[in-house]
């Protein structure tokens, strides 16, 4: 065995996906089938409300039929996600270096798509889960378990199914709250009892409602929306397509960006969020 000499260079551990990320939570990715949601989208929505019972003998004022709810078309715009990758010219002229970048991107293109629904970090005008429509269920910090009921019953309020998005902190901590927690049923689909899809990713965390000071330590919101869907485009993109274009010749490095463009939407109907104090 060689001991001595320069290290050897050797790739490091394959960076992956987390497998319960939002973009992993099934039907959340939906085709786009053209490029041209770049424009951004207005959403048109189901009618709201719930189901009204009504007696067909009643007679008088008690015979008419309320009226439907108003509903407005959000306007959600198109965002860009982009990680870069900065090198010597020495190794960046190693076999596939660029696509190192491409193979990262991929992995954590989850996380900064979910907190900009969480935060709208890029387009602050667009809806998204801690603007000020956000209906707050506590007024103070709750336990995971009761977090999860509250977030469960605003989802039941709509009469419909619904999605709930934490971080992986309270994740983790709602799976270990006394048998009613998050149920896992697939390899990368994490449910609650209530069959409610869970979306688990990074990208929450340090989210806040509006006017709200950041979460403390060991503290963290949780959201439950209708649900959300994302279109992006087919393929990610590195740029510049050229190594020579990438390289910096006064400082001898090269520069590559990987990006994608996303378009994420939900109805906003349902805008819900409850601190949860995940510590012991």
């Amino acid at each position: 065995m060689t001991t001595m000499g320069p290290p050897l260079v050797i790739d490091g551990p394959l960076p992956v996906a987390p497998p319960r990320s939002l973009l992993n939570v099934s039907g959340v990715i939906v085709p786009s089938g053209t490029d041209r949601f770049g424009v951004g989208g207005a959403v048109y929505p189901y009618p709201p409300g719930t189901p009204l019972a009504w007696d067909p003998c009643s007679t008088g004022t008690f015979r008419t039929k309320a009226d439907a709810d108003d509903w407005d078309l959000p306007v959600f715009n198109s965002f860009t996600v982009y990680l870069p990758m900065t090198c010597s010219t020495v190794t960046a002229h190693s076999p596939g270096f660029e696509d190192r970048v491409r193979v990262a991107f991929a992995a954590r293109e989850s996380f900064a798509v979910a907190r900009e629904l969480a935060r709208g970090t890029a387009n602050p005008l667009n809806p998204h889960f801690t603007d000020a429509s956000l209906h707050i269920l506590a007024a103070a910090a709750v336990t995971p378990d009761v977090g999860l009921s509250y977030l469960e019953d605003a989802i039941g309020a709509t009469g419909q199914a619904g999605m709930i998005h934490a971080t992986p902190a309270v994740g983790a901590a709602m799976n270990g709250s006394g048998g009613y927690g998050l149920d896992e049923r697939q390899s990368q689909l994490v449910t609650t009892a209530n069959d409610t899809p869970v979306a688990l990713d990074g990208g929450y965390i340090g989210a806040a409602a509006s006017l709200h000071a950041a979460p403390a330590p060991g503290q963290a919101w949780a959201f439950a929306t209708g649900p959300v869907q994302v279109r992006r485009t087919s393929d990610i993109t590195i740029i510049p397509g050229d190594i020579s274009e990438a390289t910096d010749r006064s400082i001898n490095e090269v520069t590559f960006i990987a990006e994608r463009d996303y378009l994420a939407i939900w109805d906003t109907q349902l805008q819900a969020g409850v601190l949860i104090d995940w510590t012991p």
